[in-house]
């Protein structure tokens, strides 16, 4: 099992020097690629980004003329790709009239890779994003569909295989925006509140990926990136890629063209709105008058973390104190208080502080717990003033 640290010092770092809200983001990269570790490699929902997701459907491998694979041009169309993830919704917006066909190849090393089609409308796989509380940016989503096969023919291996071709893991599919006020770092799958399911069917390899709603950028020049042979995430999309600061053309690096593509979207740029385009800049960046506001709640949560329990009762107004035993219950060994309250106790426990501040919310609320000689736990319910 890895720590941060570990993760952090095997990514590949940009060359340039990066922003706190940069920063944060690659912080909250490396947490996920530890979430992931820690979960079976094919998983069903996503809950928070930038965690992946992979179709549960891995259809057993059914090979095309003697063991032959889906020759380009012969692939499931996106539609069926859908279907056969079980997404019906999705399956009927590719062939809605948002809906794009457009079948274009690239080779990458051993590999043929095909963007399918792409398509826009409402959120139909149930992806759900934390950055949709409070916020006015469209809630429709952008999806997209590739095939993965190998230049000799052969099938891909299936997802469970024990060496599969193409994994969440070691590959990255992401928009771009080829526009100078668009960078890399900001605009990408991560930012995007990305998703992507992965689907093993006739010796193909299908991947679908979904972000937020693309067209209000039609006008920037968006892009697929796709990424084989990728490990690290946002640093292979920063470091396999360069962009013009002032044309904003995006092109993979010299000696990378082999495990770097790049996909022209073709998206009617007559849809773009800018209006809706700084509604889900202000969103993914963190800026905007919601945002201000998130860091005001920030800022007061910050400072009640410095509280000590004794400026808590020399400042606060007492609501309810209770003392507790060590009960079995539905979360375990523990103190089960208040209106379900739990604090965990193990075999070899022992509290740090005999008496400390537990708890505290942006509204003031604040929970005291004091560990008690005889087991039991004083646990007191406090509301302090706050700006």
């Amino acid at each position: 099992m890895g720590n941060v640290y570990d993760e952090m010092e095997t990514m590949q770092w940009p060359e340039h020097e990066l922003t706190r809200a940069q920063q944060d983001r690659i912080l909250e990269q490396a947490l996920g690629r530890i979430r992931e570790d820690r979960q079976p490699e094919v998983t069903v929902r996503r809950t928070r980004r930038p965690v992946w997701r992979l179709a549960a459907a891995a259809a057993a491998l059914c090979c095309l003329c003697a063991g032959g694979v889906a020759a380009a041009g012969h692939f499931l169309a996106p539609t069926q790709v859908a279907q056969q993830m079980e997404q019906r919704d999705l399956s009927a917006l590719f062939v809605g009239p948002d809906a794009v066909q457009v079948e274009e190849t690239q080779q990458a090393g051993d590999y043929t890779v095909t963007l399918l089609g792409l398509t826009s409308g409402a959120n139909v796989t149930e992806y759900w994003s934390s950055d949709w509380e409070e916020t006015d940016a469209p809630r429709g989503r952008s999806y997209a569909v590739l095939a993965v096969s190998r230049r000799d023919g052969t099938p891909m291996a299936d997802l469970d295989a024990e060496t599969p071709d193409v994994t969440v893991s070691n590959s990255l599919v992401s928009p771009v925006l080829g526009a100078p006020d668009c960078p890399l770092m900001d605009y990408n799958v991560y930012t995007m509140n990305g998703a992507r399911r992965d689907l093993v069917e006739e010796g193909g390899h299908y991947i679908l990926v979904e972000t937020d709603l693309l067209e209000p950028f039609a006008d920037k020049n968006p892009q697929l990136a796709v990424v084989l042979n990728s490990t690290d995430g946002i640093s292979d999309l920063l470091n396999g890629y360069t962009q013009d600061p002032e044309t904003g053309t995006i092109a993979p690096k010299a000696g990378m063209e082999s495990r770097c593509l790049l996909f022209d979207l073709p998206i009617d740029e007559s849809k773009a709105d800018p209006e809706q385009a700084a509604a889900l800049r202000d969103q993914w960046l963190g800026t905007g008058v919601a945002a201000e506001e998130n860091a005001d709640g920030q800022d007061l949560l910050d400072d009640l973390a410095t509280i000590t329990p004794e400026q808590v009762r020399a400042q606060g107004t007492l609501q309810s104190t209770e003392t507790v035993s060590i009960t079995d219950g539905v979360y375990g060994m523990g103190w089960y208080y208040g209106d379900g309250g739990f604090q965990a106790s193990t075999a070899d426990w022992e509290p740090q502080e005999k008496d400390r501040v537990a708890m505290w919310s942006d509204a003031g609320q604040v929970v005291l717990m004091t560990y008690n000689p005889d087991d039991t736990m004083t646990v007191e319910q406090w509301l302090v003033p706050v700006p």
